[in-house]
């Protein structure tokens, strides 16, 4: 995708966002202001009724005298009546003489200065008309905003979680375009490493051709052995490293099946050695192998467990300054057969060892800045290693060279 239609799609997404935030946000406040709205209407249908009903009382009493009532049934009076318009709420409660600017009755008499500013008044007028007193029924809800704020909830979660769920969709969508950008340049720096890798080998191979073609090197026996060599080296080379891509492809099927049979893994692994054979002479360096499993028979599939060996032994190759020195290890122990490739290079750092089986990942060389590499070398190991249910283990420190341990069990 194309940088300025990534840079569009961003920008849309996230100015759809915003926009979502800030209407969702609008929406919580205008909900909770159509809730504090029915909240007053529920109160004031509840204080009608309860009027009422005590105007009622006062003709069937027939006195002017407002201390016939019962202050104390007041509170439950209001109550059902509040409850009747779906408020459960207990308010303090309150008999004001608005001409003394005195309570009559009280529900709580430490509430008084704040029943006194409350909003919520109800002029009362026993018998139905006015009296020489102005009374009113005072009414304070301490946990009005609670109950608001509890029937807004089930909204506003709903609205939070929408949020969130658009978030997250922004989030993963800036680590998709991330992703596809790293992928891209992974995928630029295989093809420049591929290249490179194919194109030393038929160099050699070219050069080697060109000297046998000469008469004086064809007329010597041995130098013609030796070039005839280079090319099965180097063509042995290639074809590993173009065997590793093909197979590395087709293990990504969920189909993909090894050919496991009995194998000599330490004829193996002399296969392997010999086919650095030059590479080390050019380098100065050289491979000891330590081969003590007794007998060194593995069922296992003949062709990923040479290309599993080579690329262990052409990675410890590869970080290696100077001369390389290898050493290939195998041991038995019961029903485990052990296979260890050590080398004495740069060695690899703690946080790219949780990263080394990654597919394309490649470990920072520090000062070794010309090891070439496809990134699948270790990937394709640990997928060979998979499939034979066995297990491998990296042991490194910088500066001290790294230890590969694979460990198959015997069947």
């Amino acid at each position: 995708m194309k940088r300025w239609l990534r840079v569009i799609i961003i920008s849309v997404f996230a100015v759809a966002a915003v926009s979502l935030v800030v209407i969702q946000f609008y929406q919580m406040r205008r909900t909770f202001s159509i809730n504090d709205n029915m909240f007053n209407v529920g109160v004031n249908n509840a204080m009608d009724a309860v009027i009422k009903q005590l105007n009622g009382e006062v003709m069937q009493t027939a006195t002017h005298r407002p201390s016939v009532f019962n202050y104390r049934e007041l509170d439950s009076l209001i109550v059902e009546e509040l409850l009747l318009n779906g408020i459960d709420i207990h308010p303090a409660v309150g008999l004001y003489d608005g001409s003394q600017r005195s309570f009559l009755y009280s529900s709580d008499a430490q509430m008084e200065e704040r029943l006194e500013e409350s909003p919520y008044r109800y002029s009362f007028h026993p018998i139905g008309i006015v009296s020489s007193n102005q009374l009113f029924i005072m009414l304070y809800f301490p946990s009005a905003e609670l109950f608001l704020q509890r029937h807004s909830n089930m909204y506003a979660y709903m609205s939070w979680v929408l949020i969130l769920v658009v978030a997250a969709m922004f989030f993963i969508t800036l680590r998709a375009f991330a992703n596809q950008r790293k992928l891209d340049m992974m995928k630029t720096e295989f093809i420049n490493n591929m290249t490179h890798e194919i194109k030393t080998p038929i160099s050699t191979i070219g050069l080697a051709c060109e000297m046998l073609s000469d008469e004086s090197v064809a007329q010597d026996s041995m130098s013609r052995a030796s070039f005839i060599e280079i090319v099965n080296d180097e063509n042995q080379r290639m074809r590993v490293l173009v065997e590793t891509m093909l197979q590395s492809a087709k293990m990504s099927n969920k189909n993909f099946k090894l050919s496991p049979k009995e194998v000599d893994a330490h004829e193996i692994i002399h296969r392997v050695a010999a086919s650095f054979r030059l590479t080390l002479a050019n380098r100065g360096g050289h491979i000891d192998k330590h081969l003590n499993a007794e007998p060194p028979t593995l069922v296992a599939d003949e062709l990923h467990l040479t290309n599993m060996i080579y690329n262990l032994v052409d990675n410890g190759i590869k970080y290696s300054n100077g001369a390389p020195h290898i050493e290939i290890s195998t041991l038995r122990e019961g029903s485990r057969f052990v296979i260890s490739v050590q080398d004495h290079g740069v060695g690899i750092a703690k946080e790219d060892q949780k990263h080394i089986f990654d597919k394309f990942y490649r470990v920072s060389t520090g000062n070794v800045h010309d090891v070439k590499g496809f990134g699948i070398g270790l990937n394709y190991v640990a997928s060979v290693v998979r499939l034979h249910h066995a297990h491998i283990k990296v042991e490194s420190e910088p500066g001290k060279g790294s230890t590969f341990t694979v460990t198959f069990t015997l069947r």
